[in-house]
């Protein structure tokens, strides 16, 4: 059966929708104002676009999960020129989307209607990407591959030397998810520099929440910064030891 796609008015805002699949609140776009995050998750993801390069500065951005695509848009605000390109499995989604919420006219947005690891694999193999976002969820379910070291390593493999790669994990109380993410980017990359953000109470198990990941070749200092100073708040970010000691409970 197909997913109950609705598009909700935002209750703050007369300019706002929130996009629901089966009742579940999934994306939120103000198409008049699209630097305007409203998830927190989404919000640090903003943080990391903000400073994977300079202000300002177009980067290339591959996109694994479009749902309205407010990231997309948020890059396009405030990178303009910046090239883009969304991954969705949902093509009747894509097309209620797109027709409901335009994409920015003269902004080079493409997109893919296909299974994020088809479409990994089908990209120009010298294609390279600044950041890469994986937000890969159904019915408020992730695909089992989004832990795969295999299609994590995909993911990495399409960076640019400087670029990371994001995962959004909305997990339960104790944090399986967010382990098994964690763990399937370290074995992917045994190399690459990690990183989580998110609430104490959720990167501590204690609560169920979001979390993001960073992980890449060498995570500039300023994306680390910024989401330590840039809220939403509470927020912690742990690295190295600390990382481990939550996840794994190492040290």
């Amino acid at each position: 059966m197909s997913p109950r796609i609705e598009f909700e008015r935002d209750v703050f805002s007369s300019r706002g929708w929130t996009l629901l699949v089966d009742g579940a609140a999934q994306s939120h776009v103000d198409a008049e104002q699209p630097t305007r995050l409203f998830f927190e998750y989404v919000r640090r993801i903003g943080n990391v676009i903000d400073a994977v390069a300079d202000p300002g500065a177009p980067i290339a951005a591959l996109h694994l999960g479009g749902g309205a695509m407010s990231l997309a848009r948020y890059v396009a605000a405030t990178r303009p020129d910046s090239n883009q390109v969304v991954v969705d499995a949902d093509a009747r989604l894509v097309s209620l989307v797109t027709e409901r919420l335009p994409l920015p006219a003269g902004e080079r947005i493409s997109i893919m209607v296909a299974d994020a690891r088809d479409a990994l694999a089908r990209l120009d193999p010298d294609l390279r990407f600044d950041l890469v976002i994986v937000d890969l969820y159904a019915r408020l379910e992730a695909p089992a591959f989004v832990d795969d070291p295999t299609f994590l390593g995909a993911c990495l493999g399409r960076l640019a030397p400087n670029g990371v790669v994001v995962v959004n994990v909305a997990d339960a109380a104790g944090g399986p998810r967010l382990a098994a993410q964690a763990r399937g980017l370290a074995r992917a990359d045994p190399a690459a520099d990690l990183l989580v953000a998110g609430p104490p109470a959720v990167l501590a198990g204690a609560e169920e929440g979001n979390a993001v990941i960073v992980a890449g070749p060498a995570i500039p200092a300023r994306v680390v910064e910024r989401l330590r100073e840039a809220g939403p708040f509470p927020v912690e970010v742990l690295q190295g030891a600390r990382l481990d000691a939550v996840l794994w409970g190492a040290c």
